[in-house]
Protein backbone atom coordinates (compact mmCIF):
# COMPACT_ATOMS: atom_id res chain seq x y z
CA UNK A 1 0.00 0.00 0.00
CA UNK A 2 1.20 3.34 -0.89
CA UNK A 3 0.32 5.77 2.08
CA UNK A 4 3.14 8.64 1.37
CA UNK A 5 4.51 9.83 -2.00
CA UNK A 6 7.82 12.10 -1.93
CA UNK A 7 8.41 14.41 -5.25
CA UNK A 8 11.64 16.14 -5.73
CA UNK A 9 10.91 18.81 -8.18
CA UNK A 10 13.42 21.54 -9.49
CA UNK A 11 11.11 23.11 -11.48
CA UNK A 12 11.89 21.73 -14.86
CA UNK A 13 9.91 20.09 -17.62
CA UNK A 14 10.85 17.21 -16.52
CA UNK A 15 9.70 17.91 -12.89
CA UNK A 16 6.30 19.02 -14.23
CA UNK A 17 5.95 15.44 -15.89
CA UNK A 18 6.67 13.94 -13.09
CA UNK A 19 4.35 15.92 -10.90
CA UNK A 20 1.57 15.22 -13.25
CA UNK A 21 2.28 11.26 -12.66
CA UNK A 22 3.07 12.24 -9.26
CA UNK A 23 -0.71 13.64 -8.62
CA UNK A 24 -2.23 10.82 -10.87
CA UNK A 25 -0.88 8.36 -8.06
CA UNK A 26 -1.81 10.10 -4.86
CA UNK A 27 -5.37 10.26 -6.32
CA UNK A 28 -5.75 6.88 -7.29
CA UNK A 29 -4.38 5.34 -3.76
CA UNK A 30 -5.22 8.35 -1.43
CA UNK A 31 -1.58 8.53 -0.55
CA UNK A 32 -0.65 11.66 1.03
CA UNK A 33 1.93 13.87 -1.93
CA UNK A 34 5.17 15.73 -0.50
CA UNK A 35 6.88 17.93 -2.57
CA UNK A 36 10.51 18.77 -2.49
CA UNK A 37 12.82 21.22 -3.35
CA UNK A 38 16.27 21.44 -2.61
CA UNK A 39 18.49 24.95 -2.58
CA UNK A 40 21.86 23.25 -3.68
CA UNK A 41 24.63 25.38 -2.05
CA UNK A 42 28.41 24.93 -2.15
CA UNK A 43 30.13 22.76 0.78
CA UNK A 44 31.65 25.70 2.35
CA UNK A 45 28.39 27.51 3.28
CA UNK A 46 26.87 26.17 6.50
CA UNK A 47 23.67 25.98 7.93
CA UNK A 48 22.45 25.59 11.24
CA UNK A 49 20.42 22.63 13.11
CA UNK A 50 17.22 23.75 11.37
CA UNK A 51 18.71 23.66 8.01
CA UNK A 52 19.28 27.23 7.92
CA UNK A 53 21.81 29.59 6.33
CA UNK A 54 24.44 31.16 9.40
CA UNK A 55 25.42 34.51 8.63
CA UNK A 56 28.25 34.93 7.79
CA UNK A 57 29.82 38.95 7.03
CA UNK A 58 32.30 37.42 5.00
CA UNK A 59 29.21 36.05 2.65
CA UNK A 60 26.10 37.10 1.01
CA UNK A 61 23.41 35.05 1.43
CA UNK A 62 20.80 36.84 0.18
CA UNK A 63 20.68 35.15 -3.17
CA UNK A 64 20.26 31.43 -1.66
CA UNK A 65 17.92 32.47 0.70
CA UNK A 66 16.09 34.87 -2.47
CA UNK A 67 15.74 31.47 -4.36
CA UNK A 68 14.24 29.50 -1.43
CA UNK A 69 11.62 32.34 -0.92
CA UNK A 70 10.47 31.74 -4.86
CA UNK A 71 10.37 28.50 -4.65
CA UNK A 72 8.08 28.02 -1.51
CA UNK A 73 5.51 31.00 -3.42
CA UNK A 74 5.94 28.00 -6.69
CA UNK A 75 4.84 25.23 -4.18
CA UNK A 76 2.78 26.82 -2.21
CA UNK A 77 0.64 28.04 -5.37
CA UNK A 78 0.56 24.51 -6.76
CA UNK A 79 -0.46 23.67 -3.01
CA UNK A 80 -3.37 25.62 -3.42
CA UNK A 81 -7.08 23.94 -4.67
CA UNK A 82 -5.85 20.00 -4.36
CA UNK A 83 -8.51 17.19 -4.26
CA UNK A 84 -5.59 15.20 -2.08
CA UNK A 85 -3.42 15.50 0.69
CA UNK A 86 -0.05 17.15 0.16
CA UNK A 87 2.66 18.86 1.72
CA UNK A 88 5.46 21.45 0.73
CA UNK A 89 8.89 21.79 1.46
CA UNK A 90 12.11 24.01 0.65
CA UNK A 91 15.13 23.15 1.75
CA UNK A 92 18.83 24.15 1.76
CA UNK A 93 21.49 21.64 0.98
CA UNK A 94 22.46 18.72 -1.56
CA UNK A 95 19.63 17.32 -3.73
CA UNK A 96 20.73 13.89 -3.66
CA UNK A 97 21.26 13.77 0.58
CA UNK A 98 18.34 15.96 1.71
CA UNK A 99 16.16 13.88 -0.94
CA UNK A 100 17.13 10.98 1.03
CA UNK A 101 17.06 12.36 4.67
CA UNK A 102 13.58 13.87 4.03
CA UNK A 103 11.89 10.58 2.34
CA UNK A 104 12.80 9.15 5.75
CA UNK A 105 10.98 11.95 7.50
CA UNK A 106 8.05 11.43 5.64
CA UNK A 107 8.08 7.73 5.65
CA UNK A 108 7.98 7.58 1.80
CA UNK A 109 6.37 4.43 0.35
CA UNK A 110 7.36 5.99 -3.04
CA UNK A 111 9.98 8.37 -4.76
CA UNK A 112 8.96 9.82 -7.42
CA UNK A 113 11.98 12.20 -9.85
CA UNK A 114 12.18 13.35 -13.56
CA UNK A 115 15.69 12.08 -14.79
CA UNK A 116 17.45 13.38 -18.21
CA UNK A 117 19.79 10.24 -17.63
CA UNK A 118 23.41 10.44 -19.01
CA UNK A 119 24.82 11.18 -22.60
CA UNK A 120 28.21 12.08 -21.50
CA UNK A 121 31.84 10.72 -19.48
CA UNK A 122 31.16 12.91 -17.16
CA UNK A 123 27.70 11.71 -16.47
CA UNK A 124 28.66 8.48 -16.76
CA UNK A 125 31.37 9.20 -14.12
CA UNK A 126 29.01 11.32 -11.73
CA UNK A 127 26.34 9.29 -12.18
CA UNK A 128 22.76 11.42 -12.08
CA UNK A 129 20.56 12.65 -9.27
CA UNK A 130 18.04 10.04 -9.80
CA UNK A 131 20.72 7.50 -9.37
CA UNK A 132 22.08 8.71 -6.39
CA UNK A 133 18.60 8.72 -4.73
CA UNK A 134 17.76 5.13 -5.78
CA UNK A 135 21.00 3.42 -4.63
CA UNK A 136 20.95 4.97 -1.55
CA UNK A 137 17.28 5.39 -0.39
CA UNK A 138 15.27 2.47 0.99
CA UNK A 139 12.20 3.78 -0.55
CA UNK A 140 11.20 2.72 -4.35
CA UNK A 141 11.99 5.19 -7.02
CA UNK A 142 9.83 5.83 -9.95
CA UNK A 143 11.97 7.66 -12.63
CA UNK A 144 10.06 9.76 -15.01
CA UNK A 145 11.99 10.52 -18.35
CA UNK A 146 9.19 11.95 -20.59
CA UNK A 147 5.94 13.65 -20.57
CA UNK A 148 3.20 11.27 -19.76
CA UNK A 149 0.34 13.08 -19.61
CA UNK A 150 -2.69 11.49 -20.04
CA UNK A 151 -0.52 8.39 -20.99
CA UNK A 152 -2.62 5.16 -19.44
CA UNK A 153 -0.34 2.59 -18.07
CA UNK A 154 -1.68 -0.83 -18.99
CA UNK A 155 1.48 -2.63 -19.12
CA UNK A 156 3.82 -3.36 -16.49
CA UNK A 157 7.18 -5.48 -16.56
CA UNK A 158 8.79 -6.65 -13.75
CA UNK A 159 12.50 -8.02 -14.55
CA UNK A 160 13.96 -10.36 -11.73
CA UNK A 161 15.60 -13.24 -11.88
CA UNK A 162 12.93 -14.59 -9.56
CA UNK A 163 15.77 -16.95 -7.37
CA UNK A 164 14.60 -18.05 -3.62
CA UNK A 165 17.80 -16.51 -2.38
CA UNK A 166 17.05 -12.55 -3.39
CA UNK A 167 13.54 -10.82 -2.05
CA UNK A 168 12.45 -8.47 -3.94
CA UNK A 169 10.52 -5.37 -1.87
CA UNK A 170 8.07 -5.16 -4.66
CA UNK A 171 5.11 -3.97 -2.45
CA UNK A 172 4.89 -0.33 -4.50
CA UNK A 173 5.40 -2.34 -7.55
CA UNK A 174 2.86 -4.40 -6.94
CA UNK A 175 0.68 -1.36 -5.45
CA UNK A 176 1.32 0.68 -9.35
CA UNK A 177 -0.13 -2.50 -10.86
CA UNK A 178 -2.94 -2.78 -8.62
CA UNK A 179 -3.49 1.54 -8.68
CA UNK A 180 -3.58 1.52 -12.84
CA UNK A 181 -5.32 -1.50 -13.53
CA UNK A 182 -2.45 -2.23 -15.43
CA UNK A 183 -1.51 -6.48 -16.95
CA UNK A 184 1.86 -7.66 -15.16
CA UNK A 185 4.54 -9.55 -16.75
CA UNK A 186 7.65 -11.06 -15.30
CA UNK A 187 10.43 -11.45 -17.11
CA UNK A 188 13.58 -13.12 -17.02
CA UNK A 189 16.44 -12.14 -19.55
CA UNK A 190 18.31 -15.07 -20.44
CA UNK A 191 22.18 -14.24 -21.06
CA UNK A 192 25.09 -16.67 -22.11
CA UNK A 193 25.92 -15.88 -18.40
CA UNK A 194 23.07 -16.79 -16.95
CA UNK A 195 20.57 -19.15 -18.58
CA UNK A 196 17.74 -20.94 -17.42
CA UNK A 197 15.78 -23.61 -19.25
CA UNK A 198 12.05 -21.99 -19.74
CA UNK A 199 10.25 -24.48 -18.48
CA UNK A 200 12.63 -23.82 -14.90
CA UNK A 201 12.33 -20.09 -15.48
CA UNK A 202 8.67 -20.40 -15.43
CA UNK A 203 8.16 -22.56 -12.70
CA UNK A 204 10.60 -19.89 -10.51
CA UNK A 205 8.11 -17.29 -11.59
CA UNK A 206 4.67 -19.38 -10.84
CA UNK A 207 5.76 -19.47 -7.33
CA UNK A 208 6.48 -16.27 -6.99
CA UNK A 209 3.11 -15.17 -8.07
CA UNK A 210 1.68 -17.45 -6.03
CA UNK A 211 3.60 -16.30 -2.90
CA UNK A 212 2.76 -12.42 -4.02
CA UNK A 213 -0.74 -12.46 -4.48
CA UNK A 214 -0.66 -11.93 -8.46
CA UNK A 215 -3.28 -13.08 -10.62
CA UNK A 216 -3.57 -13.10 -13.90
CA UNK A 217 0.14 -12.53 -14.74
CA UNK A 218 2.35 -12.90 -17.79
CA UNK A 219 5.38 -15.20 -18.17
CA UNK A 220 8.30 -14.27 -20.48
CA UNK A 221 11.67 -15.61 -20.69
CA UNK A 222 13.83 -13.26 -23.31
CA UNK A 223 17.23 -14.46 -24.47
CA UNK A 224 19.80 -11.57 -24.56
CA UNK A 225 23.40 -10.86 -24.68
CA UNK A 226 23.16 -9.33 -21.49
CA UNK A 227 20.49 -8.11 -19.37
CA UNK A 228 19.91 -4.65 -19.84
CA UNK A 229 19.56 -5.14 -23.83
CA UNK A 230 17.31 -7.79 -23.28
CA UNK A 231 15.11 -5.35 -20.99
CA UNK A 232 15.29 -2.67 -23.45
CA UNK A 233 14.18 -4.80 -26.58
CA UNK A 234 11.40 -6.68 -24.63
CA UNK A 235 9.67 -3.13 -23.64
CA UNK A 236 9.64 -1.93 -26.97
CA UNK A 237 8.56 -5.00 -28.63
CA UNK A 238 5.98 -5.80 -26.17
CA UNK A 239 5.09 -1.94 -25.87
CA UNK A 240 5.79 -1.85 -22.17
CA UNK A 241 4.57 1.34 -20.12
CA UNK A 242 6.74 0.80 -16.97
CA UNK A 243 9.92 -1.51 -16.40
CA UNK A 244 9.97 -2.64 -12.44
CA UNK A 245 13.38 -3.54 -11.47
CA UNK A 246 15.23 -4.82 -7.85
CA UNK A 247 18.42 -2.99 -7.55
CA UNK A 248 21.51 -4.51 -4.99
CA UNK A 249 22.12 -0.42 -4.97
CA UNK A 250 26.03 -1.16 -5.43
CA UNK A 251 27.49 2.01 -5.38
CA UNK A 252 30.90 3.42 -5.79
CA UNK A 253 33.76 0.59 -6.71
CA UNK A 254 31.66 -2.52 -6.21
CA UNK A 255 29.49 -1.15 -8.79
CA UNK A 256 32.58 -0.65 -11.04
CA UNK A 257 33.64 -3.75 -10.25
CA UNK A 258 30.22 -5.52 -10.19
CA UNK A 259 28.16 -3.30 -12.45
CA UNK A 260 24.12 -1.91 -11.50
CA UNK A 261 21.80 -3.05 -14.33
CA UNK A 262 19.30 -0.76 -12.07
CA UNK A 263 21.24 2.38 -12.00
CA UNK A 264 22.38 1.54 -16.02
CA UNK A 265 18.08 1.43 -16.82
CA UNK A 266 17.75 4.71 -15.09
CA UNK A 267 20.40 6.41 -17.05
CA UNK A 268 19.54 4.84 -20.03
CA UNK A 269 15.79 3.71 -20.38
CA UNK A 270 13.10 6.28 -22.02
CA UNK A 271 10.36 4.33 -20.20
CA UNK A 272 9.57 4.92 -16.69
CA UNK A 273 11.37 2.75 -14.29
CA UNK A 274 10.42 1.67 -10.96
CA UNK A 275 13.73 0.41 -8.92
CA UNK A 276 13.41 -1.10 -5.23
CA UNK A 277 15.99 -2.53 -3.20
CA UNK A 278 16.30 -6.29 -3.30
CA UNK A 279 17.23 -8.26 0.05
CA UNK A 280 19.44 -11.46 -0.19
CA UNK A 281 18.78 -14.05 2.21
CA UNK A 282 22.04 -15.19 3.89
Amino acid sequence: MIKSILLTTDFTSLSEYATEVAERIARQTGAKLNLLHVVNLPSHVLLDNQGELLDDCEMDNSVPREKKEQALLKLNSWQQNKDFESSVRVKFGNVNEESVKYACEVRADLIIMGSHGVHNYKDKITGSHTEWVAMHSSSPVLTIKSDEHGHDFRKIALVSAFQEDEIPNCNAALALQKTFGARICLLRINTPDNFLADKDAIDHMQNFAKSHGIEGAEYHVYNANNVEEGILRFAARESVDILMIGSHQRTGFSRFLQGCISADLINHAEKPLLTFPIHVKK
